[in-house]
């Protein structure tokens, strides 16, 4: 398995590369389209490599998605910890139980105890 992985980022990593090298001219990026910039007087732009701009956007995309993701699963995240609240509730109830009918042994009331904790 190892080594399907390794081969298979290899051949990523060269595909990457190989579009890199067709795509390094230089493109104007404007941040502001020019019909407001002429209007605000406002004119941001980048000059940068064209294969920036295509992975950055790869890797905005991958961001927001990791987040909205996130997000999306709060709810269960949530009600996963109200189940471990409750489960740890329970648990201790059913200890406090335990120790009560067997107040008189306490030998088996430590050992319950330990069995409780594994």
């Amino acid at each position: 398995m190892h080594l399907i992985r390794t081969v298979f980022l290899l051949c990523l990593a060269t595909i990457l590369f190989l579009i890199s090298l067709a795509n390094s001219e230089k493109v104007m990026l404007y941040f502001v389209p020019e019909q407001l910039s002429s209007l605000f007087g406002i004119n941001i732009f980048l000059n940068i490599p064209l294969f920036l701009v295509f992975f950055s956007g790869i890797l905005i995309g991958l961001i927001i998605g990791f987040v909205w993701e996130w997000l999306r699963e709060y709810k269960f995240r949530v009600e996963a910890n109200n189940y471990q609240k409750r489960l740890s509730r329970a648990e201790t109830e059913l200890s406090e139980l335990q120790a009560k009918e067997n107040k008189n042994d306490d030998v088996i009331t430590l050992l319950e105890k330990v069995e409780m904790k594994n």
